[in-house]
């Protein structure tokens, strides 16, 4: 955090007082530029909600260019410091504001006696007014807590409202996401394919590109990083839990369906008929659809919905909390890859247990769950033996061979080591043999299982092939990558995953 954001001119801003402005042009001569501590950005901020970046740029006076580019890339340079997602929200801030509503904040930081901004505490106290006049025509956001947010996007991607609803639940921040009304099945534009949309809800016609329906996908990978990659008590993830509710509310709906991308039923029309009718569902045909019928029937069977032909697939997730429907369910063998990836967000799914296992108290309120020390301390016991190392290297070995992204910053935030003590530690667990040192472009680290490799693209870090089995993950084309949560994350709470890892290794006499 600096300590301050040094010559930044403070005050410009119109005014009919040609007095005092003859006085601020003098003082601005005698004084010089006005400093902005940073302890005026960190009040305005904790008097707006904004994040810390976006109060350095409104203290500093409103900062901005004319082209949208150029006003991003000032907004990201020194001394204001914002992510990509910031300078984003940041300029819609400051449209919302307009020229009259720039200049009345600004005109908020003008004292009496223009001579005070130079003074101790002067451009606090004008932090404090400008916050006022913030306040009165953009409201007061909820406290964020900036460097979970700036980890959340850099880690997820995710903007700053996820961050402050894993705070304080779903309903601490507002986007312009409508609730769904229902959704339907359509078809795609050619072909039998057919596709679920979430259906507005009624009333007036929604601004274009409007998003429908609660983004499960986003919500569940935000809960899987509060419970795996933050500390236990972390209050900048006390929401996690509420969060988690609004999710499980909106999967309980039974009129929901979740499209089982790459699974497909591989029989006939008849045979599908035959499995899964006869009760069938509507399918619309494509707003994009050029011309012809849909040339597709949805056989509803329940908790799942199958199309004839092609054996496209929707899994009812409201029915699956039923063991005896979810085994009949997972007789679908066609159909295994996709229901392993669904499962995590089923009831008594992996995200279910990792919130229940964060209200367990089995890990000390500031350790890591991937600090197998702290969440499975029997089990670094059993690996140290079986290794002939000490608990810090059998630790660390369970971290390469389970964990997505081991690098080595994450390692020493996990376990809190220094550098030495992490070299000390990586030296010991390389001697056993168990693992291998070498340099590989994008990874992080320079430990890694032995076995083959396989390179992502950014956002995703390369890593060892055994593990996307683990993470039920496959790669597909471009960049992108077909897991349960978009991005490489657990799908399991990770004591479980070092545990099968480790049981995975012995049975196979690695």
């Amino acid at each position: 955090m600096p300590a301050a954001v040094p010559e930044v001119r403070l005050v410009r801003v119109e005014r009919d007082d040609a007095t005092r402005l003859r006085s601020l042009i003098a003082a601005v001569e005698t004084h010089g530029p006005v400093a902005v501590p940073e302890s005026a950005a960190a009040r305005f901020a904790e008097l707006t909600g904004v994040r810390r970046a976006v109060a350095r740029l409104v203290v500093a006076g409103i900062v901005g260019c004319a082209g949208r580019d150029e006003g991003r890339a000032l907004a990201r340079k020194a001394p204001y410091k914002a992510t990509p997602k910031t300078a984003e929200a940041y300029e819609r801030l400051r449209a919302r504001l307009g020229g009259v509503g720039r200049r009345a904040v600004l005109a908020a930081a003008l004292p009496e006696d223009p001579a005070e901004l130079w003074q101790p505490g002067g451009v606090d106290a004008a932090a404090e007014r400008m916050a006022a006049v913030w306040r009165d025509r953009l409201g007061v956001l909820p406290a964020v807590h900036d460097e979970a947010a700036d980890a959340l996007e850099a880690d997820l991607g995710l903007a700053e409202v996820w961050a402050r609803r894993l705070a304080g639940g779903y309903e601490a921040a507002a986007d312009a996401t409508v609730e769904a009304a229902g959704w339907e099945l359509s078809g795609m534009p050619y072909g039998t394919g057919v596709e679920v949309l979430p259906v507005p809800p009624e009333g007036p016609g929604l601004p274009y590109g409007t998003p429908v329906g609660l983004p499960l996908v986003q919500i569940a990978s935000a809960l899987v990083w509060a419970w795996t990659d933050r500390p236990v008590g972390d209050p900048a993830v006390a929401g996690a839990t509420a969060l988690y509710e609004r999710l499980r509310a909106e999967l309980e709906r039974p009129e929901l369906l979740l499209e089982l991308h790459d699974g497909r039923v591989k029989d006939t029309s008849e045979g599908i008929a035959e499995r899964f009718g006869p009760g069938r569902l509507p399918v619309a045909k494509g707003r994009r659809r050029e011309e012809g019928p849909v040339a597709v029937t949805a056989y509803d069977s329940g908790a799942l919905v199958v199309c004839a032909p092609g054996g496209g697939s929707f899994l009812r997730p409201a029915l699956c909390a039923d063991p005896e429907v979810w085994r009949r369910v997972r007789e679908v063998t066609d159909l295994t890859e996709e229901l392993n990836r669904v499962a995590p967000l089923l009831a008594g799914g992996g995200l279910e247990r990792m919130m229940r296992r964060a209200h367990s108290g089995a890990v000390p309120v500031g350790a890591y769950e991937a600090d197998p020390r702290q969440s499975c301390p029997g089990l670094v016991a059993q690996v140290a033996r079986k290794l002939g190392v000490g608990p810090d290297a059998a630790a660390m070995y369970l971290q390469v061979a389970t964990l997505a992204a081991p690098t080595d910053r994450n390692v020493r935030r996990w376990n809190g080591w220094p550098t030495k003590r992490h070299a000390e530690v990586r030296a010991e667990l390389v001697a056993t043999g168990a693992v291998v040192e070498a340099k590989r472009a994008r990874a992080g680290r320079t430990v890694f299982l032995p076995g083959e490799w396989t390179e992502l693209k950014a956002p995703h870090l390369p890593l060892e092939t055994a593990k996307l089995a683990m993470y039920k993950a496959r790669p597909r084309w471009g960049n992108t990558v077909q897991a349960p949560f978009g991005r490489l994350l657990p799908p399991a709470p990770l004591h479980e995953m070092f545990a099968a890892t480790w049981e995975q290794l012995v049975r196979a006499g690695d």
